[in-house]
């Protein structure tokens, strides 16, 4: 009976109880299929994001990309003989580096074997293995560095997942991987591979020694900045911040293990600079820290006709080696007794800072300018107009990425880079501490740019660390996209697209400016290649259009012309040097060519007056001292072909040309 009243009960309930009932199995229906959700969601996800959690698999994907998307453009290039052409900084990296190789050393850059380092060494030295590895084969040691380069972007990605999280690293590799410029400087004989790779290293390795408050990991993160400060020496600037700052990241630690840890940082920062100035004493008996360039780069930015991107000294020749020469001899011309390198490295030192001083205004001008550039999307070139060149291979164009979409999604990370917010897994303890060391690095760093001068290849050693702050921004936006949080996400992207947009903005005209120096280059490339005819044909639709007003265009035009050679030829070159003179007048090389053409014509007055032109310009110009005793002689007057004849015996006696001036003065007598 009792259970028969129980079931009866049951079965029958009130209206109020069974309305709460229902109500009571809907929220529990709800909860279930809620919890039945969220459990499967989380065994969901680990299952999506578990291969996140293998830095290896990570590191391995990164590297794998990278190096595909290296080799295809390498590929590409392969098949197209104009990359292989040398010239200019990376021609002088590659015989420095053919010279400690072999030991055998070919003129001009015989003169590298002794005195202070004019260029920091490492890159020459670190070449030079190269090629005693692989005997010589410049395309082996290009894939040398594009596995180099490769590594370079694992070490963002293990930085990204040190500092933010797994998925910003990964996604601040993958952009290392495919940003095109990284894999074209990867193949060329010039500073950034080695560079890129060194700071990412030191910090790397800072991030490790942070980890344990290990002062012996602190030594080896000083040795790498130090020598990246042997491959470009204004990273020296950072020091001072970088001791500061291990102080600071350090305040928590005991007293002696912050000492030492900060004393093995300095130590292994200061080591690789210190070695090279001792080097510089001992085998030119002059103090040169590292090397002595920095006076005249210094000088080259801040001048009252400097541009801040165009890498000249006002009133020296083009080419390297005569840049070079003409440098030396207007500091010691202007002192009035030979100079060691560091007293002509304080010369233009001094009338930079002169210029600074007397017109502050232009000064303060040409640095925005200079900013600017630095800050802009435009790809300034240096060596070849690199930028230009970019849509000659389909794998650099294939990926849609340039700086200023890099440095906008960077800015609009900051607020990242400052907070304190969750752990990563992986990172160290002091991570915001790191994160704020690399700001310091990228605004000290960044400033040592603009005070020089600026070209696209300087802030490569940028681009990395401005990719992590991009992998940050782009994780951001897909968490908002995820949450479903619209204004936020609105902001963010509005602002990227803005900054990108205004960061796109070619102000100073480069890429025009530049198109016509592709040109030039495209030219001298054929000329190189043994085609002068199609040279001839280029530069002359380059001059009919007006585009480059640079001597380079007659110039090369003057020199395809000669190795064309045939009848006619005195003519074109004399036409090309007479008309180009009227616009450059001063340009040694043309007054030479104008008066080699005169003499070849036998119009001796005008042979003069070129040749003594040329002699203001660069008075201890031997074949010019020749000529213009030779025109003398030719006109009869003889004092000053005896005149011209003492000029060269004190430039040099020995000199072919000045034996054969000698003699045709004792033949007239």
């Amino acid at each position: 009976m009792a259970a028969k009243r129980k079931g009866k009960t049951a079965a029958k309930p009130s209206g109020k109880s069974s309305h709460s009932g229902r109500a009571l199995d809907k929220m529990k229906n709800a909860v279930t299929r809620g919890t039945t959700r969220q459990t499967a969601g989380e065994a969901a996800g680990p299952r999506r994001a578990g291969w996140l959690r293998r830095p290896g698999l990570c590191a391995l994907l990164v590297f794998g990309c990278a190096l595909a998307f290296r080799a295809a453009f390498l590929a590409e290039a392969f098949r197209q003989p104009q990359f292989e052409l040398v010239y200019m900084d990376p021609e002088y990296n590659l015989e420095w580096a053919r010279g400690m190789a072999t030991g055998l050393w070919k003129p001009p850059y015989d003169r590298l074997q002794e005195g202070p380092y004019f260029r920091a060494p490492l890159y020459s030295m670190f070449l030079a293995l190269w090629l005693r590895v692989f005997d010589g084969n410049l395309w082996a040691v290009r894939w040398a560095q594009a596995v180099l380069g490769s590594l370079s972007c694992v070490l963002a990605g293990v930085l990204g997942r040190r500092v933010f999280g797994a998925r910003e690293g990964l996604l601040a590799g993958l952009l290392c991987a495919g940003y095109w410029v990284l894999a074209y400087f990867d193949s060329q004989f010039l500073l950034p591979v080695l560079l890129v790779f060194l700071g990412l290293a030191g910090f790397v390795l800072l991030s490790l020694a942070l980890e344990r408050s290990s002062p012996g990991r602190a030594g080896a993160a000083g040795l790498a900045f130090g020598l990246f400060a042997v491959t470009r020496p204004n990273v020296l600037a950072f020091f001072p911040v970088l001791t500061a700052w291990s102080v600071w990241a350090g305040r928590s630690w005991p007293s002696a293990r912050r000492l030492a840890f900060t004393g093995l940082l300095a130590a292994g920062f200061a080591l690789p600079p210190l070695a090279a100035t001792v080097r510089n004493r001992v085998a030119g008996g002059d103090w040169v820290v590292v090397a002595s360039q920095g006076g005249v780069n210094f000088f080259i930015g801040n001048n009252p006709q400097s541009n801040g991107m165009q890498a000249v000294v006002p009133g020296t020749r083009a080419t390297w080696w005569g840049g070079y020469d003409d440098t030396v001899a207007i500091a010691e011309a202007a002192a009035g007794r030979p100079l060691k390198p560091s007293e002509v490295s304080r010369y233009w030192y001094g009338r930079a800072w002169t210029f600074i001083r007397c017109e502050p205004l232009a000064w303060l001008k040409l640095t925005g300018r200079k900013a600017l550039a630095l800050a802009g999307d435009v790809e300034i070139p240096n060596n070849a107009p690199y930028e230009a060149q970019r849509k000659r291979y389909v794998v650099l164009s294939a990926v849609p990425l340039g700086f200023g979409l890099l440095l906008a999604l960077f800015a609009v990370s900051l607020p990242r880079w400052i907070s304190r917010g969750p752990a990563p897994p992986e990172g160290p303890p002091g991570r915001r501490d790191l994160r704020v060391l690399i700001l310091l690095f990228l605004g000290v760093y960044a400033a040592t740019i603009v005070a020089f001068f600026v070209t696209g290849r300087y802030r490569v050693p940028l681009v990395p660390f401005v990719a992590l702050g991009a992998a940050a921004a782009l994780v951001r936006g897909w968490e908002h996209l995820a949450a479903r949080r619209w204004k936020p996400l609105a902001v963010l992207a509005l602002t990227a697209a803005v900054l990108a947009g205004l960061l796109r903005m070619d102000v100073f005209g480069i890429r025009e400016a530049t198109s016509g120096f592709a040109r030039l280059s495209a030219a001298q490339d054929l000329l190189a290649l043994g085609k002068p005819e199609a040279a001839i044909s280029e530069l002359e639709r380059l001059q009919s259009e007006g585009r480059l007003n640079a001597p380079e265009v007659a110039i090369t035009l003057v020199q395809a012309h000669l190795a064309r050679g045939g009848p006619g030829v005195t003519a074109a070159v004399r036409t090309v040097a007479e008309e180009a003179l009227t616009r450059h007048p001063d340009t040694p090389e043309l007054l030479w060519a104008a008066a080699v053409a005169h003499q070849q014509d036998r119009n001796w007055p005008k042979v003069r007056e070129r040749v003594e032109r040329l002699l203001q310009v660069d008075p201890e110009n031997i074949q010019a001292l020749h000529l213009a005793g030779l025109a003398a002689l030719r006109q009869g007057r003889h004092h000053d072909a005896e005149a011209l004849y003492q000029r060269a015996v004190q430039v040099d006696p020995y000199h072919p040309a000045t034996r054969d001036m000698g003699r045709r003065l004792a033949r007239t007598q």
